[in-house]
């Protein structure tokens, strides 16, 4: 398997710009690289203004990738409104179909679109799934133009007590419902850590409709998004479950707040008010720390890797 991370693992360094997160990437020892779009639905992002300016940062991140030799294998779609009809839910459409787009771009083959759970608390299963199709089907033509794979992914109840994309089965009879050749999924181990369910299970459950991965540790309680050992998670039964199950996707971390940035949910840093004043000195950990934490975090997956005999360069 080839091992990945997230461009999410320096949000808020280098004013957020894409290409300055790949070239951070240098030196970690990661050659692949999921790009992360979870947060372009935001005031002013030009992927949600009129315009085609959207495509310089796309551009600019594929010119820092090719002249470090990285290769992007998966995106992450916007998290945005799905429910209240409008101007931020139409924004949030507009991006997605624009990183589908982005994605034939850089040669990505797939996105992970967030289903979202049903604002109303008395719902059912099978209005969410109903629901979030629906939602789903107003992407089919921008992917099937482009060739780019749309994956739903796991949850888990403390995020959202609605949200019923649990297990292996659940996820199947969602990507059954949808009923379009390029509906996949995607098998968060943090996520599913949190429910301390038979993870193996629910990857062979998946078989070959599980086309990615998000890697990733906690304690069981929170969505810490911390890297492997750094939780309590169990490895073991993921690895023999993608063998047993023939996955042949990238194995791409999620994990990156080990070094947390204080906004980073769900759990905050708050500041220190001294003399009347907010000291900040060590409110933020600097972009080197955090470099460092991301190259440990590819030391550890290629140990795991190694270890199960799949590590891919």
């Amino acid at each position: 398997m080839k091992l990945a991370s997230t461009t999410a693992d320096f949000t808020g360094l280098r004013n957020d710009i894409p290409a300055e997160h790949v070239k951070l990437f240098e030196g970690t020892g990661f050659k692949h690289l999921d790009y992360s779009f979870y947060r372009v639905v935001r005031p002013g992002s030009a992927y949600i203004m009129p315009g085609d300016a959207w495509k310089n940062e796309v551009l600019a991140a594929q010119a820092a990738a090719d002249k470090l030799g990285f290769t992007f294998v998966q995106s992450h779609a916007p998290d945005g409104e799905h429910w209240q009809a409008g101007e931020n839910r139409d924004a949030l459409i507009l991006a997605t179909r624009r990183v589908i787009e982005a994605c034939a771009m850089l040669g990505i083959p797939s996105t992970v679109i967030h289903a979202a759970q049903h604002p109303d608390p008395a719902s059912t299963p099978a209005e969410f799934i109903k629901e979030n199709v629906k939602f789903l089907e107003q992407f089919y033509d921008t992917a099937e133009r482009f060739g780019v794979q749309l994956l739903v992914e796991n949850g888990c109840e403390q995020n959202m007590p609605r949200y019923y994309l649990r297990t292996g089965g659940e996820m199947r009879e969602f990507i059954s419902a949808a009923n379009h050749p390029l509906v996949f999924a995607c098998w968060d181990t943090g996520h599913a850590h949190m429910r301390g369910m038979d993870q193996y299970r629910s990857i062979l459950d998946l078989g070959d409709k599980l086309q990615a991965l998000h890697i990733h540790d906690n304690y069981g309680d929170r969505d810490s998004h911390v890297m492997p050992f750094m939780g309590n998670g169990n490895f073991d039964q993921i690895m023999l479950g993608l063998k047993d199950g023939g996955y042949k996707g990238a194995f791409t971390f999620e994990g990156g707040a080990g070094v947390r940035r204080s906004d980073a949910w769900p759990h905050f840093r708050r500041p220190f008010t001294y003399l009347g004043r907010q000291i900040n000195t060590l409110l933020e950990p600097d972009e080197n720390l955090r470099r460092m934490y991301v190259g440990l975090m590819y030391a550890t997956g290629r140990y795991m890797l190694e270890q199960y005999g799949c590590y891919e360069e």
